[in-house]
């Protein structure tokens, strides 16, 4: 069954939306702590990495750091937000296909983290300017899965790894200039809720086993959909961590924190075309998932009403791709009422932006008796804070 938030929370979540400016996000530290535990229990005897990108709030990695997990993150950005949380440069993997020079410096600066290099022309930048540093080799499986094109990362024409027929090379490749190459890392995309998806790759990694050779680390990255007890998957993880010799790792960001979120708007009117629409004060600026990748969440009046309706929930932007939700039924609001979009604690906060310049929205988290701030509403005037008032020449 899916998860429904607990009645508790949807309360205080009704309370505080009339208290705090809409849009905000609110977070149940309780379903965090849950998942949290599910995975580390799931996964006990192997290490289990936090994806910051799915929702990079320092409270709450202060919180995952404190639980015993690590960071994956993907920019020079997030290993210096992951270190300011508290994790150290051992307790951290930087993944990503661009590593500017720049930012491989600075990170000698501050500590280096494990590297998942994505390609070969990627290891002599990391052994140029990172001399030995402790590395991962990204593996392209070349395999088709069940989610959105955007999310499949695994896939042959993807710009992710290195194919299962070079990756042994270029593996070796790596010892040659010196770097302590550790292991494999795998990720086959986000939102996979089919488990043969995980089924395929485990068979891809058996095949290149004997070529590969012992490793002391197995990467298999993250993806876990909502839908997935992760208790069904780490057997066969482990055992094939076991074949290699290595220590089994593991990725999860959506799968800890999405069901705690929603996102909170307010109807501003309703309004009739060729469809019926609610007009809310939120859209893709706030919540892209809908408009970038097809998702659909469901979505809870705050409100009461005798009379229902089907409604599309659409947003403030200027363009008719901003709908966040379509053929939704609910109950008859009145301006002012709000809605909740369940499931929105991953990639809600995380993606939203400044586009027509809207502020980013608050981020709130309950603990079951009390609120706290994670991120306080944008002020407008920020918005344009680094732009010079008067012509700046170079």
């Amino acid at each position: 069954m899916p998860y429904e938030p607990p009645e508790d929370f949807l309360n205080a979540v009704r309370e505080l939306s009339g208290r705090v400016p809409t849009p905000f996000y609110a977070y149940d530290l309780r379903r965090i702590e849950d998942r949290v535990a599910e995975y580390a229990r799931a996964f006990r005897g192997g290490r289990v990495f936090y994806a910051l990108k799915a929702n990079p709030r320092l409270r709450l990695l202060e919180r995952l750091h404190a639980a015993g997990l690590g960071a994956e993150t993907v920019s020079l950005g997030e290993v210096l937000r992951a270190y300011t949380a508290g994790f150290m440069p051992a307790e951290v993997v930087w993944n990503g296909p661009v590593k500017p020079p720049a930012a491989l410096e600075e990170a000698g600066r501050s500590g280096v983290p494990t590297l998942v290099a994505d390609s070969e022309a990627d290891l002599e930048r990391i052994a140029r300017h990172l001399p030995g540093a402790a590395v991962l080799l990204r593996l392209n499986p070349d395999l088709p899965v069940d989610t959105h094109p955007h999310l499949a990362t695994g896939r042959g024409d993807s710009q992710f790894g290195v194919l299962p027929s070079d990756w042994p090379g270029v593996f070796a490749r790596g010892r040659e200039l010196g770097l302590a190459m550790r292991g494999l890392h795998v990720h086959l995309g986000s939102n996979l809720n089919n488990p043969a998806d995980f089924a395929a790759r485990l068979a891809v990694l058996e095949r290149l086993r004997e070529r590969a050779g012992p490793l002391g680390v197995l990467d298999l990255g993250g993806g876990f959909g909502l839908e997935l007890d992760p208790r069904d998957l780490a057997p066969a993880m482990f055992a094939l961590a076991r074949a290699y010799g290595a220590e089994l790792w593991v990725e999860p960001g959506r799968a800890l924190v999405a069901e705690a979120g929603v996102l909170v708007a307010r109807v501003w009117a309703e309004k009739r075309t060729q469809r019926r629409y609610l007009l809310l004060d939120a859209g893709m600026t706030t919540f892209p998932r809908p408009l970038l990748y097809g998702a659909r969440h469901p979505v809870r009046a705050l409100y009461d009403a005798e009379e229902r309706g089907v409604f599309d929930l659409a947003g403030p932007a200027c363009e008719s791709g901003d709908v966040l939700a379509r053929a939704v039924e609910l109950p008859v609001p009145c301006a002012g009422d709000a809605v909740a979009f369940l499931q929105a604690g991953a990639y809600g906060g995380a993606m939203a932006m400044n586009y027509l310049d809207h502020p980013r929205p608050g981020e709130y988290a309950w603990d079951g008796v009390r609120w706290e701030v994670w991120r306080r509403p944008e002020a407008l005037p920020r918005l344009w804070d680094d732009e010079p008032d008067r012509p700046e020449p170079l």
